[in-house]
């Protein structure tokens, strides 16, 4: 099976001073290069990264839910960058489909409960959260979902002879998942994640987690290299 990944970043920081408007690089990317599949940083709150728009042909699509869906975004697009930025991807979306073209989506990314956990560094994020070990641990056990979910999609899809795949990360997190999706050893994840974080061990940091973060310690536990 030959496999084409196309990554497309959309802008999501509504409140920084580098903040541009929508971005619709992935409505047109949908266009453009009219992918078989769609992979989204959304949470997976099931047990497959399956959403309901798979299970149904092109002509009888739910487009009254992307409808329902299009104007939640609406009212949303205040407070998050890339909701406004989405409701003219979901038009390209029905378009394709509109043209028989099935569009496969996905969501990867690890429950809401992961994603949306508050801790101390929230208060300074960028550039300080990059110098903060916990903060490393919620990217690792949200990327490890990613990569896993990924590869149960390439293995659902593998009897098709070619897929190209719109990957819409963010590029950071698809760096990552393309590391992990490498298979890498235990030691060089360990070292591509946690390796400059001083008093931080393999002995000591499932223990630390535990301490710091029950909802990081949770995940940890069930998905983690080094639990």
């Amino acid at each position: 099976m030959k496999i084409q990944f196309i990554q497309i970043s959309c802008d999501e920081e509504i409140n920084t001073k580098n903040w541009k408007g929508s971005d619709y690089r992935q409505a047109e990317a949908v266009l453009k290069y009219r992918p078989d599949i769609i992979i989204f940083e959304k949470a997976n709150n099931n047990k497959t990264p399956d959403i309901i728009y798979n299970k149904y042909s092109c002509k009888n699509k739910p487009i009254k839910l992307v409808r329902k869906y299009q104007k939640w975004l609406k009212e949303k697009s205040k407070e998050y960058g890339d909701a406004e930025s989405e409701i003219p991807m979901w038009d390209n979306i029905i378009k394709l489909w509109s043209e028989d073209h099935n569009i496969l989506l996905y969501n990867v990314d690890g429950s809401d409960e992961l994603r949306r956990e508050f801790f101390e560094v929230w208060k300074y994020m960028y550039p300080c959260a990059l110098k903060n070990w916990l903060w490393w641990i919620r990217i690792y056990l949200r990327e490890k979902y990613m990569t896993r979910n990924i590869k149960w999609i390439l293995e659902k899809n593998k009897d098709k002879k070619d897929l190209t795949i719109a990957i819409f990360l963010q590029k950071f997190h698809w760096d990552h998942v393309e590391f992990l999706l490498k298979n890498p050893t235990k030691k060089q994840v360990w070292d591509y994640y946690f390796k400059n974080f001083k008093g931080i061990t393999q002995a000591n940091i499932t223990e630390k987690i535990k301490k710091e973060n029950k909802v990081f310690y949770k995940y940890w536990k069930k998905i983690s290299d080094f639990s």
